[in-house]
Parts: structure tokens; C-alpha cells; sequence
């Protein structure tokens, strides 16, 4: 590599390519489920735009678009390529076979990238013919966009190495609360079906768990940029009030209840269980936002309940509408 390509590897970036990344400083928050703590109420922050407990600071940070634009100006042929692979060993071993290292080599190159026990990824970049190695940390997230995020993690962290984004790097605490591959969400703003429909589903819970998979539904807009404040604090005042009234319906059920009629076993298939199961299947098929996977799977924890579906039957639609929350989620 020549000075000048190195120059023009470690040149600032522009004040618009710098985002500003969170990072909690309250440790409460940081171990809660919903990253809050009872001293510190989740705000909208007028710096990074991010719905976050007050108790945090800010890191400079460029995106996965913004670092391989910086590698593309300097050489539009750089490369990365991942330092484990998760090869299937039969076809490896069909390959090996063959007796043609060509086969082998193709094989092995071409299998997916493959993450480390802690869910991170080492990879090699390459730039001017210099190639160094990166660490890319994956989130916490799982499947597909676990991938997406270690490679865009790792391309900053090799970045660094060639001295792309050098002087972001000085920061003492290092990235992780929050996804730095993500944008700041933009302005709040609720849909008004989902909204009315979510304070049908808060009045008509019964359960306290019922009403804590609302909640985290609702968590999951508020983050996603999808409900103005306002609205997010009706719904929890509804949900406050809501759980109350279900405490006090079974603080008043008599101690000693009728035994329940006897049940089927749970393991065995719900009577005329293929007529609902094709039609969720049908459902989940044509099913192409996220909003309406969220109301099927509620649909078909209610079927599960009132043994219309079998355990078999339930857990493999809910891990299929899981699958495609997770690819509409990514699209």
C-alpha cells in the first residue's frame, strides 16, 4: 500500500457521515429486559434520536454503508472474506473424494460465513493488497441479521486497522447497547389501526402474561420509531389499570375451585387439528408486513390455548412466523 492510499484511508469524515451511537451508563438499565430501571424512564433523545433510558452518552460512529464507501474511493477492488466458514462436512467430504483440490477449494469458499461461540465473526479484508484482520460483534441478534450485523461490525473494526475512522476509535467505552449498522429511527408516528387495536387487545386480556406479550409488542414499535410518545403513554396507563383489574378478578376467585373437567393430553393432536393448520399456513403464506405476523402468531397462541392446535402443530407456526417477522424485519 502507498502513502497516498494509506493518506486517504485515515482522512476524517465528514461531520454528515457521523452518527451519534448510545451507550448506557446506568447498570440497571443495562441488565433489564427492557434496558430501563425503575430511576430511568425511557425518553425520545434530542441527540441520536434513539427511544433510550436518559442514563446514557454518546459515541461518534460511520455506518456499514459509509466505511466500505471510504474502501471503495481507495480501491474499488478491495475484498473481505470471513476467517471461518460453516462448511456441511458432507459435501465436504464428497468433495475431498473427488480427489480434485479445485472441488475442495470451491467448496470451502463458498460455504456461508460462520459466527463463534460468543456470536461474533472474524474476517480478513484486503485493501491495495494489504490484508488485516477484523473482529465484527453481532448484537445479541440471532439468524440472518446476526450475519449482517458481525460483517458490518467487523469491516469498521478492520477499518481501524488500516486507520479509517481512527479518531472515533480513541473513545474509552466501545460500542454495543445499540446496533451501529441502524440509523437513528425518524419522528414518532403511530398508526391509528394499531393503535385502536392495541387498546381493544389491552381491555380484553385476561392474563397478566397476556398483557406482558402486549407490552413487549408495544416496546418493539416505540423502538422501531412507530409511536409518538403520547400514545405510548395512554397504552401504559391502560396496561397499568388493566393488570390491577386482573389481580383483583383473581384475589376474588373462591380458594377452592370445581376441578376442571379432564383434559386430552397435551401431545395429542387437537380433534379436526388440519383444518386450522392449513389455515394459518394459508394465512402466514400471504402475510407480508410485520403488524400482521405479530396479530397471526397472537391468533395462533389462542388456538394453542383452546387446544385447537397440538403442541407439534403450534411451535412449528410459530417458529415459521418468527422466520418471516425476522426477514420482514430485515427487508
Amino acid at each position: 500500500m502507498d502513502e497516498k492510499t494509506a493518506k486517504q484511508l485515515r482522512e476524517p469524515f465528514p461531520a454528515d457521515r457521523i452518527g451519534k451511537l448510545p451507550k448506557l451508563t446506568c447498570g440497571a438499565c443495562r441488565s433489564s429486559k427492557y434496558k430501563q430501571c425503575e430511576n430511568h424512564v425511557k425518553t425520545r433523545c434530542n441527540t441520536c434520536g434513539n427511544w433510550i433510558s436518559p442514563a446514557h452518552t454518546h459515541l461518534d460512529y460511520v455506518g456499514h454503508a459509509d466505511i466500505t464507501d471510504r474502501f471503495l474511493e481507495v480501491d474499488p477492488e478491495w475484498d473481505w472474506e470471513p476467517v471461518n466458514r460453516d462448511v456441511d462436512q458432507q459435501i465436504l467430504l464428497a468433495a475431498i473424494q473427488t480427489g480434485n483440490p479445485d472441488i475442495v477449494d470451491k467448496v470451502i469458499n463458498s460455504a456461508p460465513p460462520k459466527l463463534d461461540s460468543n456470536g461474533g465473526m472474524w474476517i480478513r479484508v484486503t485493501i491495495a493488497g494489504v490484508t488485516r484482520l477484523g473482529y465484527g460483534d453481532a448484537g445479541g441478534k440471532n439468524g440472518a441479521d446476526a450475519v449482517k450485523v458481525a460483517i458490518g461490525d467487523g469491516l469498521r473494526n478492520a477499518g481501524m486497522r488500516f486507520g479509517a475512522g481512527l479518531d472515533m476509535w480513541r473513545k474509552d467505552a466501545e460500542p454495543g447497547d445499540v446496533s451501529p449498522t441502524s440509523r437513528p429511527p425518524q419522528k414518532q408516528k403511530t398508526n391509528p389501526a394499531w393503535f385502536d387495536g392495541m387498546k381493544r387487545r389491552i381491555a380484553d386480556a385476561d392474563t397478566e402474561q397476556e398483557l406482558l406479550t402486549l407490552a413487549n409488542e408495544i416496546e418493539a414499535k416505540v423502538s422501531g420509531g412507530f409511536c409518538e410518545q403520547s400514545h405510548y403513554e395512554e397504552l401504559c396507563a391502560l396496561g397499568n389499570a388493566r393488570i390491577q383489574e386482573v389481580r383483583q378478578a383473581v384475589a376474588e376467585q373462591p380458594s377452592k375451585s370445581p376441578a376442571p373437567p379432564p383434559q386430552p393430553p397435551l401431545d395429542a393432536p387437537a380433534e379436526d387439528a388440519s383444518e386450522p393448520v392449513e389455515a394459518f399456513r394459508s394465512r402466514l403464506k400471504s402475510a407480508v408486513t410485520f403488524d400482521a405476523l405479530t396479530e397471526l402468531k397472537a391468533e395462533v397462541m389462542a388456538a394453542f390455548k383452546e387446544q385447537k392446535l397440538n403442541p407439534t402443530e403450534g411451535n412449528a407456526l410459530l417458529r415459521a412466523i418468527k422466520i418471516k417477522q425476522t426477514e420482514v424485519g430485515a427487508s
